[in-house]
């Protein structure tokens, strides 16, 4: 401890008040901090116990210029990041994705990554994400726990559905469209009794996650109408977006201002083309698997909504499968002019009443 302490001071010394960027490698019971000053390339580096306040109060009595601490996004969140800015740091989080790595095989640990962070960061090399506010990050979890349970939900009538047919039992035609009487009729169906325990034990699933789905549908529509509720009335009077996909869209995006252009909202849902050309070969356009997988999905859902009962949308379908002839490259061409509209809108006060337009419903 003494050593570390006399290591620490000695580079406070060291550096004589030039500013240091720090870098953590952040994990559940530990950190790695590494403190580098970019004029010298002088490097600290130690490990402490994981505590945000106290990382925070650690660093605060440094007694050197910290420009800048930066960590890699994980399991951890973005509680550190909080706190260390409620002590007065300028913190970013970098997304594991966005940090450049080299081609040949090198050396892995906690306190290598730290240092890493620190230089690529003061040399300019790494973009942060974007960090959400406590409330934000509570809307995005209800809405993402909503999804979970509805794709639970989906699932479990498969496999109900499934069961019977494996057994040789007919299926009530109640679970052709699941309406509230399906449970009743899966539970008075007339079968062996080692087929009835099972079957019972997938109708109670079935029961539960359908209660759970009515209790977040709930909580989601209070918390959106607390939160983002003049935003959620202009998403939803686009036609074909409904609830579902405005509350994951207001969810994922969180703070829809922080984008100055389109290209950007596309890039960060990964709805984005990247042109791919090499010597006199074509120019080739693809999506490249990153972004919000989430909301993509249920953007590209939307879109075709949109693409049926919207003039426009129609028209920019027809026009994007008449290049190519490929009905899923002209959905997500849909797809991201519908993302640049809801972000416009969510950034911006219609000059005209959106009433009147067909609007969405939730979809399970």
């Amino acid at each position: 401890m003494v050593k570390k302490a006399t290591r620490i001071a000695r580079f406070i010394a060291a550096v004589d008040n030039r500013p240091v960027f720090v870098g953590l490698d952040v994990h559940k019971n530990t950190y790695s901090v590494a403190i580098f000053e970019p004029q010298d390339g002088l490097v600290e580096t130690w490990t402490c116990p994981a505590g945000e306040d106290a990382l925070a109060a650690q660093l605060a009595g440094l007694g050197c210029r910290i420009e800048h601490v930066v960590y890699e996004s994980g399991p951890t969140g973005f509680a550190l990041a909080r706190a260390l800015e409620r002590a007065g740091f300028a913190v970013s989080v970098i997304a594991a994705s966005r940090i450049p790595r080299g081609y040949a095989a090198s050396a892995k640990t906690d306190r290598l990554d730290a240092v890493k962070l620190a230089s690529y960061f003061a040399r300019g090399l790494l973009r942060p994400v974007a960090v959400p506010t406590v409330e934000q990050e509570g809307y995005r979890a209800l809405v993402r726990r909503r999804k979970r349970i509805a794709e639970s939900r989906a699932k479990i009538k498969q496999k109900i559905k499934g069961f019977l047919l494996a057994s040789g039992i007919t299926e009530p035609a109640s679970l052709r469209s699941w309406t509230l009487a399906a449970s009743k009729d899966l539970s008075a169906l007339e079968i062996p009794p080692e087929h009835r325990t099972a079957l019972a034990s997938m109708v109670r699933e079935y029961l539960f996650l359908l209660s759970e789905d009515k209790l977040l549908r709930a909580e989601i529509r209070e918390a959106t109408g607390r939160m983002h509720s003049e935003r959620f009335k202009r998403l939803t009077a686009v036609a074909g977006v409904g609830e579902t996909a405005a509350a994951h869209f207001l969810a994922e995006v969180f703070s829809p201002e922080r984008f100055d252009r389109p290209e950007e909202v596309t890039s960060y849902l990964g709805l984005a083309p990247v042109v791919s050309q090499s010597g006199n070969g074509p120019a080739r356009a693809k999506l490249r698997p990153v972004g919000q997988k989430r909301l993509r999905g249920i953007l590209v859902e939307a879109a075709w909504q949109w693409s049926w009962r919207d003039p426009e949308a129609k028209a920019i379908y027809n026009q994007h499968f008449a290049k190519h002839g490929i009905g899923q490259k002209a959905i997500v061409a849909v797809a991201r002019k519908l993302a640049i509209k809801l972000w416009r809108l969510s950034v911006e006060t219609p000059s005209v009443p959106a009433e009147g337009a067909a609007r969405g419903a939730w979809s399970g």
